[in-house]
């Protein structure tokens, strides 16, 4: 059996279009569901959130700003990197996505190398930032609790923290010195790698205390 790499919805009212992404995808170990409106979109991803969304823009009843615009203001899906798909290349059409809380722009026809790198690329961003969420976590509640004299074992939690940290700032370093990533996704990794740098302080401190 083929290992899922990740929950892909895409959302598209053309059927060829559907077709060919969802085999695209689903040949590179992606779990793929394909809906043709912008409804369906929102109820596919609300019951069943997905990693990453793939939308097309130009759709009839609901476009895909008004899809995002949803999806954004719904606690269960706000946080699902949006990828929009479509033959509008003007200045201000990918202002307007990225303005409405789109993660990336693909411009159609899209080619197969470019869809799977952008499709990974925000996977990877995810799993940072799930990292840092979970390390911080993990600090605050180290932080509640009163102090044990059981150095060893406390020195250990705190060297597996630094150690998961700084694969974190590693990661995020060697995305941003990508030169085919946009300014979006580079603003995103240097947040990570900000908040990164502050757990990494925190942990600092506490080992000097």
């Amino acid at each position: 059996m083929q290992e899922n790499h990740g929950d892909l919805l895409i959302v598209d009212d053309l059927a060829d279009n559907l077709r060919v992404l969802s085999n695209t995808l689903s040949n590179q170990g992606y779990r793929v569901r394909a809906v043709k409106s912008g409804t369906m979109a929102l109820i596919g991803a609300s019951v069943s959130p997905p990693d990453v969304i793939l939308l097309d823009i130009r759709m009839p009843e609901m476009d895909g700003y008004e899809v995002c615009r949803r999806l954004k203001a719904d606690p269960k899906t706000c946080d699902i990197p949006i990828i929009f798909l479509s033959a509008l290349d003007e200045v201000e059409d990918k202002a307007k996505a990225f303005g409405v809380g789109g993660a990336d722009y693909i411009t159609k026809p899209f080619q197969a190398e470019e869809v799977l790198a952008r499709v990974k690329n925000q996977l990877t961003i995810q799993r940072l930032k799930g990292l840092v969420a979970q390390q911080k976590q993990q600090l605050e509640q180290m932080a509640e609790k009163p102090r044990i004299p059981q150095l060893d074992s406390t020195n250990g939690r705190q060297n597996s923290v630094v150690s998961a940290i700084a694969t974190i700032l590693d990661y995020s370093t060697r995305l941003c010195e990508n030169p085919k990533i946009d300014p979006e996704q580079y603003a995103a990794l240097k947040i990570i790698y900000q908040n990164g740098q502050t757990l990494l302080n925190l942990v600092n401190t506490q080992q000097e205390g």
